[in-house]
């Protein structure tokens, strides 16, 4: 069986030969720029080093999946809003949201055809064609219409609105989910296997249980309902309270932060009655950063060992994180079911 039919396989419930090892959450770092000689501007602006950077994370660590595009930020410069970077870093500069009020974003007609979009669509071309050959599962990644609205205002001034009134908020979800729709096309047009929908801010955190029900979880359902391939909801932080409410999505996948026990997340999962399997949880800070090698495997066949559906990181993989430490939780898989077979 190859790795896009076991990864294809285990979102949709069917027979797999192994527990499948990817990042739905797309991973840039340093070193991935440095073999690509290439900038972090260049790679997202330029078709041919967008596939380069993206096709290396597999070529280097074995990955089950390439997902794009690179830029977490990427939807917000169709709005003409550009997250620069610290001078030789990956760090975004934080600077002000280009909108005062929900109220006052504008939405470009021509949204689909703006900014990163005509080189993601190109790339995704240039990984077809190196890669399918090779049956490598390409993800494309969507961010929730919660997490794009606190791209566009501040989030302190989202946080206040949703502790009072919150009606202007949920009218802008609207808007923008309607062009994340139409990215949700543009992705299956290209033929990709599967998307992620990558909504951070959505964390309970920030938006408590009763709020997530009325206000994010009726968009990310709707994004759903627009996908004719698997789809994966990824939210990072502490969920554990909005867990219920994640898996009533319904999407295939779960993609859950390490803050999350996988015994937990199985029991809120058989609970609710869910068919979404379970994906992560592997900590992106102290352990894939941090750890060596032989610590990372051991964290790893942690997770195999509660029966994580499919192995990965719990979050965006930090951009100092060595390749060789992303590989060694796909080595941690092959070695673990060597054993047991």
């Amino acid at each position: 069986m190859d790795i896009k039919e076991n990864l294809i396989n285990v979102l949709k419930g069917k027979e797999y030969e192994k527990t499948p090892v990817t990042a739905f959450p797309s991973v840039l770092t340093t070193e991935l720029l440095s073999k690509a000689k290439t900038t972090f501007d260049e790679a997202n602006h330029n078709a041919e080093k967008m596939a380069e950077v993206a096709g290396l994370l597999y070529d280097h660590t074995g990955l089950e999946g390439i997902t794009i595009p690179l830029d977490l930020w990427f939807e917000a410069e169709s709005f003409g809003y550009v997250v620069e970077r610290q001078e030789g870093t990956l760090m975004p500069v934080v600077k002000e949201a280009p909108f005062d009020t929900p109220e006052d974003i504008e939405i470009p007609s021509d949204y689909i055809n703006m900014g990163q979009f005509p080189h993601i669509e190109e790339a995704v071309k240039i990984i077809h064609e190196k890669y399918d050959d090779k049956n490598v599962p390409i993800i494309g990644e969507v961010t929730g219409a919660f997490t794009l609205l606190t791209d566009l205002v501040d989030l302190g001034k989202i946080i206040k609105m949703l502790n009072s009134d919150y009606i202007e908020i949920d009218d802008a979800l609207e808007e923008i989910n309607k062009k994340l729709i139409e990215e949700i096309k543009f992705f299956q047009d290209m033929d990709v296997d599967c998307i992620v929908v990558n909504d951070p801010s959505s964390t309970a955190k920030i938006v408590k249980p009763n709020l997530f029900e009325d206000l994010v979880q009726p968009y990310l359902m709707e994004l759903k309902d627009a996908m004719n391939v698997p789809g994966v909801l990824h939210i990072c932080g502490d969920t554990n309270s909005n867990l219920e409410n994640m898996f009533s999505c319904e999407y295939e996948g779960l993609s859950i932060s390490q803050e999350v026990d996988l015994n937990y997340a199985r029991e809120v999962k058989e609970r609710t009655g869910s068919n979404s399997v379970i994906c992560g949880n592997i900590a992106i800070g102290e352990t894939l950063l941090m750890k060596n090698i032989d610590e990372i495997k051991e964290e790893s066949y942690k997770c195999l060992d509660k029966n994580v559906d499919i192995l990965g990181p719990s979050c965006n993989i930090a951009y100092e994180t060595p390749l060789n430490n992303i590989k060694a939780m796909v080595d941690a898989r092959n070695e673990y079911f060597n054993k047991i077979n």
